[in-house]
């Protein structure tokens, strides 16, 4: 879109994203003050992974190597178990470098949820 800041100044367009915000907003008092879930927010450039939709790459300084920009947030769920979070949640920014379809964006925001139970042994 080439006017862009133009494009924001239409009702329309401020009305989604403010939508949008409150949504936002709903989800996190909802998690978090009703239910005790963390908000975490885990990285976005990640070693690259041969499994999946193809990546976006990220070159580094270093000749040869490169990071790629994260798919999903499950990627992290094993390591924030790990280390004692039992209940989170995330906004998290994916990215996948797929061939362009109407029904498929390169970027996109997915809400992830975990919540660990464990039952008592006796």
């Amino acid at each position: 879109m080439e006017y862009r800041p133009l494009h924001l100044r239409k009702s329309g367009m401020q009305d989604t994203i403010r939508l949008r915000s409150k949504v936002s907003m709903a989800v996190r008092q909802f998690l978090e003050i009703m239910h005790g879930f963390v908000d975490i927010e885990t990285p976005t450039l990640f070693k690259r992974t041969p499994e999946g939709a193809r990546e976006f790459i990220v070159p580094t300084r270093t000749p040869g190597q490169f990071y790629s920009l994260t798919q999903s947030p499950q990627q992290f769920k094993q390591l924030l178990m790990v280390g004692g979070f039992d209940r989170y949640y995330q906004f998290a920014r994916c990215y996948r470098d797929e061939d362009m379809k109407s029904d498929r964006q390169p970027e996109f925001t997915q809400i992830w949820r975990w919540h660990l139970l464990l039952k008592k042994i006796s």
